[in-house]
């Protein structure tokens, strides 16, 4: 009887990145040389439990001509510079633009797949051609196609769950730049004071937005979606149970505190301020 032969897939794994990666990545496509169609760089981050997450990169000088050329100890040598101010953030892949995957991102990667020692590089993908007008951004990881673990039948590059991770004070960066996507004009950050307004406005809308869906439902004028039931159901559960004057008091309280902390903080730059012109009138 012949023996079965199988394909062996590799594992799944999750990358998320973070913007400032993105930004990056744009910005040296806009600063690359005449002629050149797509720029390549070195991705930097973790692996924690499968989940890679993308925290920096920096771009790496490369040709795509007859033959492909790679500065390779140029990047070694900012990698170098890099682990020693982030040690914790190793190389883990690099990025290219363009949504194409073609003979030559198979010799990219094998480059990088020996810089890392023989382990997979996640290659990251930034659409900067904007086809059908997005800017797809895809994660892939490069596999050897093989019927048995001893032998190859080539590579290939399977896709792999791609999300952008913010922090807090980088969601505060985005919102300021969303806000010019249309005017293009220059924006500052918000006060603490009016991101807290701009939060509670967006709040109030949402709640309006959902009272008038569920009145539309229980009218008949539209079919409610079972799944967007069980999800406000979901969320109401989650809510903390407490009533009305007790929460009352926690938001008072929360306001009360974050205007003290303004007034303070107001208080302490005028201090500041007269003490900088007294020690220049007394040097003076």
């Amino acid at each position: 009887m012949q023996k079965e032969t199988s394909i062996f897939l590799p594992s799944q794994v999750t990358v998320k990145v973070h913007p400032v990666v993105i930004f990056n990545i744009l910005d040296h496509y806009i600063r690359r040389n005449v002629g050149q169609d797509r720029v390549i760089g070195t991705l930097l981050g973790f692996n924690n439990d499968g989940v890679l997450e993308i925290r920096n990169c920096f771009p790496v000088v490369h040709s795509e001509t007859e033959q492909i050329a790679v500065e390779m100890e140029y990047q070694r040598k900012m990698l170098d510079l890099h682990l020693k101010s982030s040690s914790r953030e190793p190389i883990i892949g690099w990025y290219a633009t363009g949504n194409d995957i073609n003979e030559n991102s198979v010799h990219i990667n094998n480059f990088y797949r020996d810089e890392m020692g023989n382990s997979t590089p996640i290659h990251l993908t930034v659409d900067t051609g904007l086809t059908n007008d997005t800017m797809g951004i895809h994660a892939y990881m490069a596999h050897n196609l093989s019927l048995n673990p001893d032998s190859s039948l080539g590579s290939y590059f399977s896709q792999l769950p791609l999300e952008i991770l913010t922090f807090e004070a980088e969601n505060a960066g985005l919102e300021s730049i969303a806000q010019t996507k249309y005017d293009q004009q220059s924006t500052s950050l918000l006060s603490e004071l009016e991101s807290l307004q701009g939060s509670l406005t967006k709040l109030d809308e949402m709640l309006e937005s959902i009272t008038s869906y569920i009145e539309s439902v229980e009218k008949g004028e539209i079919q409610g979606d079972p799944r967007l039931g069980r999800f406000l159901a979901k969320t109401i559960q989650a809510l903390p149970k407490a009533n009305a004057q007790v929460m009352d008091k926690v938001i008072n309280n929360s306001v009360k505190d974050l205007l003290m902390i303004v007034y303070l903080s107001s208080l302490t730059r005028s201090q500041l301020a007269v003490a900088t012109k007294i020690s220049h009138s007394l040097s003076n």
